[in-house]
Parts: C-alpha cells; sequence; structure tokens
C-alpha cells in the first residue's frame, strides 16, 4: 500500500513541475550567506562518499549493504537522467536572469543535479526500512534542505528544484523495485560493473 502512495507522490511532482513551472518560479532577491544554507554544496558529495564506504565495507550480501548498492546505483541513474534533461532544456540560472523562462538558450538550471542525487541517494533507504523505522522518513529533510539551498543560493529555480525531487524519486523506486543490483555488484571475492540481464 505504501508503495502505491509513493507512485502517487512522483506522478504528483512530475504533474505540479510541468503544470506551475511558468508560475511558481522567482529569483530570491539576495542569496544567503548563512552557513546552514551554504553546506547544501557539499551535502550530496558526502553523502556519495559516505555511500561507497558502507556499500563496499557491508559488500551485497546483507539487507544493508544491498540497499547501500541500490542507492549508489539510483544516484547514478539520477545524474544520467538530469544530465540528458539539462541539455535538452538548456535553462538559464537565476543568478543569470530575473526571467524565468528562458530555456533552449544557455544554461543548464533545470533540473537540479544537486537534489536529484542526494534524493537518489535517500529514496531507496526510505523504501527498504521506512516499515521497521519509520524516522527514516527524517532523511527526507536533507531533500528539502538541498532545494530551499539551492533556491536561496540562486543556482535554480523553484521548478528545478522540483524536477531535481521528481528525477530522485523515480530513479530510487525504479532500483529499489530491482530484485538485484543493476550496474554493480561487489562481494568479497569479485566486483562487477556494468548492465546485467538474465533472459
Amino acid at each position: 500500500m505504501k508503495i502505491q502512495y509513493f507512485k502517487i507522490l512522483i506522478i504528483f511532482i512530475v504533474i505540479n513541475t510541468t503544470l506551475y513551472s511558468f508560475t511558481i518560479d522567482k529569483r530570491v532577491s539576495q542569496p544567503t550567506d548563512n552557513a546552514f544554507w551554504r553546506s547544501h554544496y557539499d551535502i550530496p558529495q558526502y553523502g556519495a562518499m559516505a555511500m561507497v564506504g558502507l556499500a563496499l565495507y557491508e559488500g551485497n550480501e546483507n539487507r544493508l549493504g544491498k540497499t547501500a548498492w541500490k542507492s549508489i546505483e539510483s544516484a547514478i541513474g539520477a545524474t544520467i537522467m538530469t544530465e540528458i534533461l539539462k541539455k535538452l532544456t538548456k535553462r538559464a540560472r537565476p543568478r543569470w536572469t530575473e526571467d524565468p523562462n528562458i530555456w533552449q538558450e544557455k544554461g543548464d538550471s533545470f533540473p537540479s543535479l544537486h537534489v536529484a542525487s542526494l534524493t537518489a541517494l535517500i529514496t531507496p533507504f526510505v523504501l527498504e526500512y521506512q516499515d521497521d523505522y519509520p524516522l527514516v522518513h527524517l532523511l527526507w529533510g536533507l531533500s528539502a534542505h538541498q532545494m530551499i539551498g539551492r533556491v536561496k543560493a540562486q543556482a535554480h529555480w523553484q521548478s528545478d528544484v522540483l524536477g531535481g525531487l521528481a528525477v530522485g524519486l523515480i530513479s530510487g523506486y525504479l532500483v529499489h523495485n530491482q530484485d538485484s543490483p543493476f550496474l554493480l555488484y561487489y562481494s568479497e571475492d569479485k566486483v562487477i560493473m556494468g548492465f546485467k540481464h538474465c533472459f
């Protein structure tokens, strides 16, 4: 039942981003110099490094290790999807213009890679452990922090961070539903990297 709610949430965010991207976007007048909000630059990188360390330490033979590997795969997938969308949309960042409707010229604002990658790291853990440890939902606070920090820094429009959230959720959901790792596999005696598919 909770997976159904998750699907509804993803659909809602995608529709909301599409329909309201032209009305919710506005440039924040003053970038923040608060250290708490400035940390949005570093959190995805630290999260990725921590996840790689956890995955290598745990391997792929237990629940935590498998979830860590899925989290890494989710972040890789979100990064690829985000970079493709950035190349297709070429949206100008708010630090360059006050007009949120400058597309197909220059820029790489849509969607937010920081938000997408961090949300993609978090999502497999939330989906895996939400029934056993409901407080795992507090991890969404990291995504919210990224969204607010990126907008405050004039790095993204509001719809950019919503788009990044949607990409991260979709990537995390798809990877979580895989029975085995799609790109990466690690155990004590072997490491497999690349696409795997059983016919």
